[in-house]
């Protein structure tokens, strides 16, 4: 029997044209070198950027091919000008890496609050925002919890108030699994992972930059391909600005060979087989009181964490590694904002994609079932 994969918040099963299509490159750049292989694949590559802005809804040049979300998401931060008396909005579903982040730079944050719905307090986000407020930065879909928060919404509100503000979009969860349109959303930029639900490969991502914001940033790493000197001045390219010359081209081609399924399959088809799984999987325990869930059913994803009374993390993972059932442990280091705010320490990730069957998700719930009779007769 070969392993379930229901970490696909973490990393999803490839398609198999994503890796013929990087196994096929390496092979000619076995026989030619990398440069010469780039250029025979020159097309194939710029496949990419076609691709991707089909798929999110925006303009080629907008889009950077990067190596992960947190680099895309850094390099964007560490280019924007931060005055002192600026500040930046977060949410208290915020990504561990992006708060190390701010830390580190001792930026003034302010944190809105999520409420017990897993919805975005307005009122709070109203009495937080001034003429001050730099960027605002929201994780569509967090990590450590499956709710879906209304962007659309967010950022339409802050764009009436404060029309200057940067609306940034964390898109790492939510991208490939809902559908994410750059113009409807009104987001600025939006960073986002090839890995997760898009099914690419490891070690991809990238970085979307409305092209109106582009004189607002200057890239923290120059090199000829985003630059050139021109009498005597850098001049920074117009397209593609968070790119430099060296990057993987294979995984590039894999990771457009992932969006082009994507959006030959269709996101809404995707979308709408993922909740009905998630759901299909929660109805099965709706009359048990041993597990938790920490989502809201009305803002439901793919991803849905769980506690089960009296069995640690650990062991629930450990039971279903052992049956051969891959899911994920998420901590505070996920979201210390978030894990504070429920007082609890870890929580087991279950997360579907649209390959996973409903057999699959069956020998789950017998699984955790099992584990819980055992546990009631010790």
């Amino acid at each position: 029997m070969k392993y379930i994969n229901f970490n696909n918040a973490g990393s999803s099963k490839p398609y198999d044209v994503v890796n013929k299509e990087i196994n096929s490159f390496l092979e000619i750049e076995k026989h030619y070198g990398g440069y010469y292989a780039a250029l025979k694949y020159k097309k194939k590559l710029n496949s990419f950027y076609s691709n991707l802005s089909k798929l999110i809804n925006c303009k080629i040049n907008e889009i950077s091919f990067l190596s992960s979300t947190t680099l895309a998401w850094n390099l964007f931060f560490n280019s924007l000008k931060i005055d002192k008396d600026n500040n930046i909005l977060i949410f208290e579903n915020e990504y561990g890496s992006n708060l190390i982040y701010y830390k580190k730079n001792r930026h003034n944050l302010k944190i809105v609050k999520i409420n017990e719905d897993g919805k975005v307090c307005f009122d709070d986000l109203k009495n937080k925002i001034n003429k001050h407020t730099k960027a605002v930065s929201l994780c569509h879909i967090a990590s450590q919890c499956g709710n879906r928060i209304e962007v659309e919404k967010i950022f339409n509100f802050i764009k009436k108030l404060f029309p200057e503000v940067i609306c940034i979009l964390d898109a790492c969860q939510s991208i490939g699994q809902i559908r994410v349109d750059v113009k409807k959303i009104n987001c600025d930029v939006l960073v986002a992972s090839g890995r997760k639900y898009l099914r690419g490969p490891r070690g991809t991502g990238f970085i979307y930059v409305k092209n109106k914001i582009r004189d607002k940033i200057q890239p923290l790493i120059l090199d000829m391909k985003n630059s050139a000197i021109i009498r005597d001045k850098i001049r920074i390219n117009k397209s593609n600005i968070f790119e430099n010359f060296e990057c993987s081209p294979s995984l590039q081609l894999g990771f457009s060979k992932a969006v082009e399924k994507v959006n030959k399959f269709g996101i809404e088809k995707i979308e709408s087989n993922i909740y009905k799984k998630s759901k299909y999987f929660r109805k099965k325990f709706e009359n048990c009181n041993q597990i938790k869930f920490f989502e809201n059913v009305d803002t439901l994803t793919g991803i849905n964490t769980l506690k089960i009374k009296g069995i640690n993390s650990l062991k629930i993972y450990n039971y279903l590694l052992s049956k051969r059932i891959l899911c994920s442990i998420t901590t505070s280091s996920a979201s210390l904002l978030y894990f504070k705010k429920l007082k609890v320490k870890d929580l087991i990730r279950i997360s579907f994609h649209e390959y996973n069957s409903y057999n699959e998700i069956n020998y789950l719930v017998k699984c955790l079932i099992d584990l819980i009779k055992k546990k009631a007769i010790i």
